[in-house]
């Protein structure tokens, strides 16, 4: 607990406009990846052969993009930086021991951006002009990876298991009591999912996305108890791989009950959708 606590000081000190909410969550995630290194193996493995995948379909190799880089547990990192010229780490919160570990071993080309992809303060603002208006249209969509057109030779953009932690963001966000949640739209989730998977198909590049769609929560006796979308609605581009990933083994959040999700990894987002 307090190494815990002193990780999110200081990753407060290094990244001041991140949300204390999104520390908590990146700490947190470290913590359980730890805890479930074996039951997350398989998921982590496949997750890096489908980067692999792509990386091998790539014959131009100038800058490659990875959204939600997190951990880099998933991402394999030793392959991008040395295949690409440049690889560019997005994520809301890079800990500083994800720092470290860029720095201890020697990836010269890897560069940190520190960035909220959700779009969710851009449909806020929307909103909050749309009912000050009265207009339903302003004429403009949400475009949160519009960013990705400011960087300069980008070949491959990775969505590396951030898209349903977009909708999980969003949904804590609208149950906060800071008002917001009035003024969105009720579909707010499920644009931010969208806009995501729009986002990528817009892209003039090579994109590969790996993503959990849905959960189970099941007990001992393989009895369901709850079932998730955890995409909103949203239909996810057609798979070329599927698993599944026990994000919540046994004794994690409850003794008798398991949380499996269903994860999916898709090449070339704008021609699957």
């Amino acid at each position: 607990m307090l190494a815990d606590a002193l990780l999110f000081v200081v990753t407060r000190l290094i990244s001041p406009k991140s949300r204390s909410g999104s520390v908590r969550d990146a700490i947190g995630l470290r913590g359980r990846a730890a805890r479930h290194r074996a039951a997350w193996s398989e998921h982590e493995a496949r997750t890096r052969a489908a980067i692999d995948r792509a990386i091998d379909g790539v014959a131009v190799r100038r800058t490659v993009v990875v959204l939600g880089s997190g951990l880099l547990r998933d991402v394999p990192i030793d392959r991008l930086s040395s295949m690409f010229n440049k690889v560019v780490l997005v994520d809301i919160v890079h800990l500083p021991t994800v720092r470290l570990k860029v720095l201890l071993r020697r990836y010269p080309n890897v560069t940190f951006l520190t960035r909220d992809i959700s779009g969710y303060d851009r449909l806020a603002e929307q909103s909050r002009i749309k009912l000050a208006t009265g207009q339903d249209d302003l004429g403009v969509r949400l475009d949160p990876l519009g960013f990705l057109r400011k960087i300069d030779d980008v070949d491959l953009v990775i969505s590396a298991n951030v898209l349903s932690q977009i909708a999980v963001g969003a949904v804590a966000r609208l149950q906060a009591k800071d008002g917001q949640a009035r003024i969105m739209p009720d579909d707010a989730v499920a644009q931010l999912v969208a806009g995501h998977l729009d986002g990528l198909a817009q892209l003039p590049c090579k994109t590969v996305i790996v993503t959990d769609v849905s959960y189970v929560r099941r007990r001992r006796d393989g009895v369901v108890v709850e079932t998730c979308d955890l995409l909103h609605g949203v239909t996810p581009p057609f798979p070329s791989d599927t698993w599944e990933w026990p994000v919540a083994p046994f004794g994690e959040e409850t003794a008798d009950e398991e949380r499996v999700h269903r994860v999916i990894s898709a090449e070339d987002v704008a021609v699957d959708l």
